[in-house]
Parts: structure tokens; C-alpha cells; sequence
């Protein structure tokens, strides 16, 4: 586990230990409502020594044992040792935030918050997980179970701990789920909902304001962190604490990849002093293999190079901690995608006429009728016998595995969700919020800077998963409730903003313009090296097509790249 903590308290030395309970930890992350947890354990009789986050979890654990983990609101990953009983845990937060590996040895068991730690065992042995790797490369699916690239490094699961019995010769592993989210009732006044969820969130930021030196946010432009951004920005000054807030943006030239126009809006609006950082090729080239190295496993585009360079950025100014907007998609159907299982929710519901008024607002929208969500949708509720009678063009599909891909073929992972809940709750779980966490984490502590992101407040979440859906997704309308709870917050020009960008680079521009012959020479390399994984001749007669215009641009290329630097960077130390 690293010990240097961007934003640490004073006295927070790891590893800590609390003699008279016969606790030690090394913890990474953070606590957000400590003191109050604090002020709780002091009124029955606890001491301090310090003013750290560290401390409170070792009383509290001291007091509560594992059911103190119910009370904390962070993001961590720790692991104590119970020398009273013999028993070591390793523990990590509700939704994964923070990252946490571990390494069964010959003699030993490895725990470490990043993989090139576990590397360092003398006992560890590298072995390609091909199983994860073909899914990388025909999907770009990474962090989607807690197996990885590397054999026997697994990841321990959200919400979860493995305890380590270490009374025996040899020790006892066993993990357990501490959370899992609670069943709210649902809510059922709109308005009503609008403002809670305003509340909780603005509360979210609050908690995650709280640090010994100036935050920042990540600020691109869309409706999530602008959201972020302004209410902040109105905290700060209802405290008179606000000295100039400070933002980090990614350019481009390109207007098609650029979000400057809707950032300046709420630099406008909040009088935030902005950086700017222009991502571009010749950068990624000389960065590749740093940014490769320290997110520890191949990533899926080159829009984590672009996160990479706000954090870089971020260090250059300064800024220690910032907090973004990640995770609000996953919970409010921010990408896209999730029309089918929207449409069988409300059929499951017997709710037909919701189905005719989204349909018939579809229709006004886009000029034609969604047969192709209500078919398929119809299927997910009623199966292989509605499917044999219809046409193939509507019948649902698995794609085939792409034949450039040598070897079995990657199993489908998850079956299409039949209701929107468990669509959105797929995404936060499994994939791409997963992933999406791993990477801000590796790229924001790669630049010594803590992310701290709102949205994933245990409290919002559970808020959500009790809202009905047209609360989140109706007429088209994605985030509906976030958009009205940020009114009059953020700017009219951000909360009517219909398209979707995140993190985007010109990748496609980079391939067929100034890194063409950089990416086939990769490629071609890469295709030589792994002819067990892949085939050459339909690899490169892809990229040809991808390259003249032939086949819809996608990011096989770069996964291809990504995979073969990350292997050979791993071999070379």
C-alpha cells in the first residue's frame, strides 16, 4: 500500500497503530465524515492523538468491529491486523472507488491498492490471463470480474472484505460482502424527489470540500461536473471561503472533440479561474508508456490519456485535490443504450400506456416509430418463442466474435437487462463504471493528486435506485431529475445540452492522420508477437478498412496497442 497521501491530516503516519486495542492499519483514501464519527466516539470515551481519518477507523473498528464500516462515507481500501485474535482484513469501500489486489504466493498472501506493487513478491510469477485478454481485445471490457490480465492477481470485490485467519500453520481466507445497497422506498412526488436529490448532492460536495488545502474540480463542460463545479462554487462563498475556485479543462482545436464553449459558460457563472490543457498526439506518444505503467492493465481508448493530462495539469498548478463528476451516467442513464430495457420495464410493469406516450414521443423526435426497441423489448419479456416468429432484422442478436481474434471465442458476459433499474445497476457494477473508477484513480494519484467524486456518495446512489424511471430517463430526457435539481445552478446552455462527450480525444483523426504509419507499425508488431491471440492477415485488413473509410472507426486499434506496450513494458520491468 502506498503511504504518501496527497491531502493527508496532520499525524496521519502510516502504518498506524492503536496499541492499547492491538490494531494496526495501512489504509488508502479517504473518510469524508470522520469527525463526525469522531465526535460520536469521543462521547463514550475514546482519546485522540491526532487529527487524522487513520485513527477514527481504528477506534471505531476498536469500538463497532467490521459494522463501523456501515458508518463510513469515503472512498478507501485498507487492510488491519487484529493481533488479539489472529485476524487480518482487507476491506474495501461500498462501490470500488478505490482499488484493492491481492496475491496468493507459495508462502505468502500479497495485498497492495496497484498491481506493479504484487510484482514486487519474490514468489510472484507472471502468467497472461488470455481469458481477460481476448475480452479486452474483442470488447475493450476490462475490470468486469475480479480476475485480471495477470494470473492469480484478483480484485477484491466493492463492498466487500477478506478476512485472513492467521491462528493456524497456514492461513485461512475467507471473503465477505459487509454492503450491499439498501431497498428504499420508492419515491413518488416528483418535486419532491427534485429537491432531495439537490440536497444529497449539494451535502455530497460539502463533505467532499472538506481538506487542509485548496480543491479543485475537473471541469469539462458537460452536465455532471458543471453541476459539481457551480455547487461548490455556491458553498464556498456561503461559507466565505472562497478565494477563487480553480478548474481544470481538456481542449482541442478540433471544435468536433472541444467542450470549451459549454466550460467557460460556468466559468462565467461562477467566476472560477480556469487551466487549460491541450491533449494531443505527439504528447501521447511520449507519455504512452508512463501512462501505461501506472494504470497497471491495458485500457480500452485513448480518452484515459486525455484524464491523464487534466491530472497532469492539475499537478502543474498545484492543486492537490479535485473532485469531477464521475459515476453520474452509470445512475442516471447518461450514455445511451438502455431503450430496450427501459421499454420492457415498463411492459414488465404492464404499463402500456407510458410505452405509447414514450413511443409517440419517440416517433415526434426522430420522425419514426421505435420498432426496433418495442420488438426487442418483447423478446426480453417473452423470449426465444416471440423471436422464431419474427423477422431476422428484429430479432436480437448476439454479435459473432470478430474473426481477427485467434482462439476461443470471449463468452457473452451479461444478458441484456429486462428493466432500466437493473440496466443502470449493471453499469455501476460491472462495467464501465469499474473501470472508469480504476482509471481516475491511477491517473489522478499518478500526479500525486486526489479525485474525489460526489456522485458515488453512498446516499445519492441509494437515492436513485429508489426513484421510478421516468424520474431518470422520460421523453428522451436523460438525468432528467439532475437536470431540474440544477436548475438555476449551472448554466441553461450545459443543463439543455442533449449530446454526450466525457473524456473524448480525436482518436480517429490521429489514426488516419498523423499516427497512421505510428499505429500500423504497432499494430503489426504486436500482430507478430501474438500470434496466439491474433491474426495477422484479418487484423491489418481491418485496420485497412478502418483507414480508407471502409468500416466505421472503432478502437481496436489502440486496444491492440494499448495490450501489446502494456506487455512488453511488463516484461522489460
Amino acid at each position: 500500500f502506498p503511504t504518501r497521501r496527497s491531502s493527508d491530516l496532520p499525524a496521519g503516519h502510516q502504518p498506524m497503530r492503536l496499541a492499547q486495542a492491538e490494531l494496526s492499519i495501512v489504509f488508502n483514501g479517504e473518510i469524508y465524515n470522520y469527525l463526525e464519527i469522531k465526535k460520536e466516539l469521543e462521547q463514550i470515551g475514546h482519546h485522540f492523538h491526532s487529527s487524522s481519518d487513520t485513527e477514527v477507523i481504528l477506534h471505531a473498528w476498536e469500538e463497532w468491529g467490521p459494522e463501523c464500516l456501515n458508518d463510513f462515507n469515503g472512498m478507501f481500501a485498507f487492510v488491519l491486523l487484529d493481533e488479539k485474535n489472529n485476524e487480518l482484513y482487507a476491506v474495501r469501500d461500498r462501490f470500488g472507488v478505490k482499488p484493492l489486489y491481492y496475491y496468493e504466493g507459495e508462502s505468502a498472501i500479497y495485498f497492495a491498492s496497484e498491481i506493479k506493487q504484487i510484482r514486487t513478491a519474490a514468489d510472484y510469477k507472471f502468467e497472461l490471463n488470455e481469458t481477460v485478454a481476448r475480452q479486452f481485445l474483442a470488447n475493450g471490457f476490462t475490470d468486469y470480474c475480479l480476475e485480471t490480465f495477470e494470473k492469480g492477481v484478483k480484485s477484491v470485490c466493492q463492498g466487500s472484505y477478506i478476512e485472513v485467519g492467521l491462528s493456524k500453520s497456514t492461513y485461512s481466507l475467507l471473503e465477505s460482502r459487509w454492503y450491499l445497497p439498501e431497498n428504499h422506498s420508492r419515491v413518488k412526488d416528483y418535486y419532491q424527489a427534485v429537491q432531495q436529490y439537490k440536497n444529497q448532492l449539494t451535502d455530497a460536495v460539502r463533505l467532499r470540500l472538506r481538506a487542509d488545502v485548496k480543491v479543485g474540480s475537473c471541469l469539462s463542460g458537460g452536465l455532471d461536473s458543471s453541476s459539481i463545479v457551480c455547487i461548490a462554487s455556491g458553498l464556498l462563498k456561503a461559507s466565505g471561503e472562497y478565494a477563487g475556485q480553480e478548474t481544470v479543462t481538456a481542449c482541442f482545436d478540433n471544435k468536433q472533440y472541444d467542450e470549451w464553449g459549454f466550460a467557460e459558460e460556468v466559468i462565467r457563472k461562477t467566476n472560477a479561474h480556469p487551466h487549460k490543457v491541450f491533449p494531443d498526439f505527439s504528447q501521447l506518444k511520449l507519455d504512452i508508456d508512463r501512462l501505461i505503467w501506472h494504470q497497471d492493465q491495458p485500457f480500452s481508448s485513448t480518452s484515459i490519456f486525455s484524464q491523464w493530462m487534466v491530472f497532469k495539469k492539475t499537478n502543474e498548478v498545484g492543486l492537490k485535490v479535485m473532485i469531477d463528476g464521475q459515476g453520474a451516467d452509470e445512475q442516471l442513464a447518461g450514455y445511451g443504450g438502455h431503450d430496450l430495457s427501459f421499454y420492457a420495464g415498463l411492459m414488465g410493469k404492464m404499463h402500456f400506456g407510458e410505452v405509447l406516450d414514450e413511443a409517440r414521443n419517440y416517433k415526434q423526435i426522430n420522425g419514426r416509430w421505435p420498432v426496433g426497441f418495442l420488438l426487442g423489448a418483447l423478446q426480453l419479456r417473452m423470449g426465444k418463442t416471440l423471436s422464431k416468429l419474427l423477422p431476422a432484422k428484429y430479432r436480437i442478436k448476439q454479435e459473432p466474435a470478430p474473426d481477427w481474434l485467434v482462439g476461443a471465442p470471449p463468452e457473452k458476459l451479461f444478458a441484456t437487462p429486462d428493466n432500466l433499474f437493473m440496466f443502470l445497476r449493471w453499469q455501476r457494477q460491472f462495467r464501465p463504471l469499474p473501470a472508469l473508477l480504476r482509471y481516475e484513480d491511477h491517473n489522478s494519484m499518478a500526479w500525486s493528486v486526489e479525485s474525489r467524486t460526489p456522485f458515488m456518495d453512498y446516499r445519492l446512489i441509494e437515492l436513485t435506485e429508489s426513484l421510478p424511471d421516468c424520474f431518470i430517463y422520460r421523453h428522451q430526457v436523460r438525468k432528467r431529475i439532475l437536470r431540474d435539481a440544477m436548475h438555476g445552478v449551472i448554466p441553461d446552455a450545459v443543463e439543455n445540452r442533449k449530446d454526450k462527450m466525457g473524456f473524448v480525444t480525436p482518436e480517429e483523426m490521429w489514426l488516419k492522420g498523423e499516427g497512421r504509419e505510428w499505429f500500423t507499425e504497432q499494430i503489426k508488431a504486436a500482430c507478430t508477437q501474438f500470434g496466439n491471440l491474433l491474426n495477422g492477415e484479418k487484423v491489418l485488413q481491418y485496420l485497412n478498412e478502418m483507414l480508407e473509410g471502409k468500416r466505421q472507426f472503432d478502437s481496436m486499434p489502440w486496444r491492440i496497442v494499448c495490450f501489446y506496450r502494456w506487455h512488453n513494458n511488463l516484461n522489460n520491468g
